[in-house]
């Protein structure tokens, strides 16, 4: 069930406000909700910018009963239709919601507010329980008011084990300054995007019996902090985007946890329904200088690589036995590229659904082949296989959207080695 389709939910619409002569006012509305109801204030944005627009990033302030409460981030040129945030739990009656300018981030003159909306979702309702959880992260200080490293949506994971829920939650941010670098990141994870779990929580009859966060390190510890209601509120601390239950940070954001579940995909999988955070990630690269044509030869060469649209993403669920797997694709030049760039050390070396980005370009018609290969790892001497459940291969279209698939699913067993191609789906793959 999603928020909108919730039976107990109320939304309630407002306009921009004018007063006396004609100057405006805030974006504002007087809303009424049941005690604990969790809220989504969304709003609707008119984007004119181009992908030239100097602000990648920009914000606006969300005010409730004439507090500031949290920043909404913005993402000029992204073609995205509507932002959310996420507001409660509040005390019944009568409450004031703002959307004002930010104080954080310049704003960007080519977007403006169309129409916003709040909704709300009474304590009892079923999807109310993880938005209720969901963390309150506050933004790492070298990020505010910039343009890079900035969350862009958050997902949960829902689960019953053994008579108890859990819900972990995870975030989409548009880089990360620290950790993996960018040709690394498509290698091994097909994205650059950054996309970390930041939260989970064990109920049992609505009551808390576990709480963690991955902390620096990816070292998951308990969680010990501050609350917003139950909600717990993480301070992003590291250039990779880890989190801390510990310090306190400028500003907040409550990213909208969309419900999803991952138990068939990947996890990259999320932004094939958001067409926008690939334009963010590309637009974001851009900027930072990490889009070359061609692999430069020098000790910089990781943190640059090609288009993310000049590259072929291919999907597959892996077990793996002391070997590591990388894709390749064949042009109609009889040209193979690698998505591991020939360096053991790029390869995919973990189990479960993983995606890897082959930089061979974006068009479906120049491609011959598509396939994976069992690798034996450095150190290792003989023996290693992999299974490899190939799922699924696309190109990104004009507008960022995944394309068609272009492979057809298949099963593989693999000596390291070994290499395997995979049937095209249909015509997808013919002349």
């Amino acid at each position: 069930m999603t928020f909108r389709q919730a039976s107990r939910a109320t939304t309630v619409a407002f306009a921009l406000v004018t007063g006396a002569c004609g100057v405006e006012r805030p974006n504002e509305a007087i809303v009424t909700s049941g005690d604990g109801a969790m809220g989504v204030v969304s709003v609707a944005m008119s984007d004119r910018c181009t992908p030239s627009v100097a602000r990648r990033v920009a914000a606006l302030g969300v005010w409730v009963d004439g507090r500031h409460e949290q920043e909404m981030l913005l993402f000029p040129a992204s073609g995205h239709p509507a932002y959310d945030s996420l507001i409660g739990p509040l005390a019944r009656g009568r409450h004031h919601i703002e959307i004002r300018p930010s104080a954080f981030w310049t704003p960007a003159a080519c977007m403006t507010p169309d129409r916003v909306s709040v909704s709300f979702l009474e304590a009892g309702a079923s999807t109310a329980q993880i938005y209720r959880h969901a963390p309150v992260l506050e933004l790492r200080a070298d990020t505010v008011g910039e343009q890079s490293d900035v969350p862009l949506y958050a997902y949960a994971e829902s689960a019953v084990r053994d008579g108890a829920r859990s819900l972990r939650y995870t975030t989409v941010f548009s880089n990360e300054d620290g950790g993996t670098p960018t040709r690394a990141l498509l290698a091994r994870w097909g994205r650059t995007t950054d996309i970390e779990e930041v939260f989970e929580v064990t109920l049992r009859e609505d009551r808390i019996v576990g709480e963690v966060f991955q902390g620096p390190d990816h070292v998951v510890r308990p969680f010990a902090g501050r609350r917003h209601g139950v909600a717990p509120i993480l301070l992003v601390a590291t250039l990779n985007n880890m989190v801390t239950d510990r310090g306190r940070g400028l500003v907040t954001v409550r990213p909208v946890p969309a419900v999803v579940d991952l138990s068939r995909s990947t996890r990259e999988s999320t932004m094939d329904e958001r067409p926008w955070a690939y334009r963010v990630m590309e637009h974001e690269l851009e900027a930072e200088g990490r889009i070359v044509a061609d692999a430069p030869v020098d000790k910089d060469w990781e943190k640059r690589a090609p288009a993310p649209r000049a590259h072929v993403y291919v999907e597959a669920k892996l077990r793996l036995n002391r070997a590591v797997v990388a894709a390749w694709v064949t042009d109609r030049q009889n040209r193979r590229f690698w998505s591991h760039y020939g360096r053991l050390a790029l390869a995919i070396n973990r189990d479960g659904f993983v995606r890897s980005a082959v930089p061979a370009g974006a068009d479906p018609e120049a491609i011959a082949e598509i396939g994976f290969a069992c690798l034996m790892p450095a150190g290792e001497q003989a023996g290693g296989s992999c299974q490899i459940d190939a799922t699924r291969a696309f190109v990104l279209g004009t507008n960022n959207t995944p394309g068609p698939n272009l492979v057809t699913p298949a099963r593989f067993i693999l000596q390291a080695g070994d290499e395997a191609t995979l049937r095209p789906a249909g015509l997808a793959l013919m002349r």
